[in-house]
């Protein structure tokens, strides 16, 4: 194929056109992927925002009949922390310093459901062969959180076991509720609470506020749209010839 611009022929090969055509192609797409990332992180952050800042739910008057009604809303709850089954989420690290987040489970006053409650992080200490200083709560307490899905928080290393620490006092790689059930014998419901910084009865909860990430995908995209760019001079700069040089 031979084009001939004023003085200038433009005739690239066959093959390096095949090339050129596939990776513009697969860049523009990965471009408008993350384009679409960026959409889907948007909408997320602005579902979540909007339940946030709903009137907090009293789980004790409210029946759970669908949970999508209940994900990311404040919620609050009075009834007693089950303190002789102690979970612990390894490799969670806060200000550069090794340690837990603990859950324990939480029985709702006259109701069945028991929670899995995040109450925050602690230190792994000297000795991980011991469980680190815990506090015990002891009868009827009222906790406020946030509603949500078994986290995504974990580095799995290895097979998800429970190292049994102490008596009641079990570590996991990652928070897998219906493992956790099985391990506790305790019929847990499959959501998580994660404790409000303001609530009692927890330990260091530097959560980091949402943000849609929306930003890295655009800048991801912009990325993607540049190499394309870039291709298309490359391959017409190489390909183009002063006539007399085809």
């Amino acid at each position: 194929m031979k084009i001939n611009i004023g003085n200038l022929v433009f005739c690239p090969r066959l093959i390096t056109t095949i090339f050129a055509v596939i990776f513009f192609l697969l860049f523009i797409y990965l471009g408008f992927w993350q384009l679409d990332r960026a959409e889907q992180k948007r909408e997320f952050q602005s579902f979540y925002n909007e339940r946030h800042q709903e009137e907090i739910i009293n789980l004790n008057n409210n029946l759970i009949s669908n949970t999508s009604d209940f994900l990311w809303r404040r919620v609050s709850a009075t009834g007693i922390f089950l303190e002789d089954q102690q979970i612990l989420l390894d490799n969670q690290v806060n200000a550069g310093q090794a340690g837990y987040y603990v859950y324990t489970p939480f029985k709702i006053k006259n109701s069945p459901d028991i929670f899995l409650i995040n109450r925050g992080w602690v230190p792994v200490g000297n000795d991980r062969n011991k469980s680190p200083k815990l506090i015990f709560t002891e009868g009827e307490v009222t906790i406020e959180g946030v509603f949500k899905k078994e986290p995504r928080t974990g580095v799995l290393l290895m097979e998800n076991k429970a190292e049994k620490i102490e008596d009641g006092v079990t570590r996991f790689q990652k928070i897998v509720i219906s493992e956790i059930s099985d391990k506790t014998k305790i019929n847990l419901f499959p959501y998580v609470i994660r404790l409000l910084p303001e609530s009692k009865h927890g330990y260091i909860r530097n959560w980091k506020l949402r943000n849609s990430g929306e930003n890295v995908h655009i800048g991801y995209a912009y990325q993607w749209f540049a190499f394309a760019t870039t291709l298309f001079i490359i391959y017409f700069v190489l390909n183009i010839k002063r006539q007399g040089y085809v």
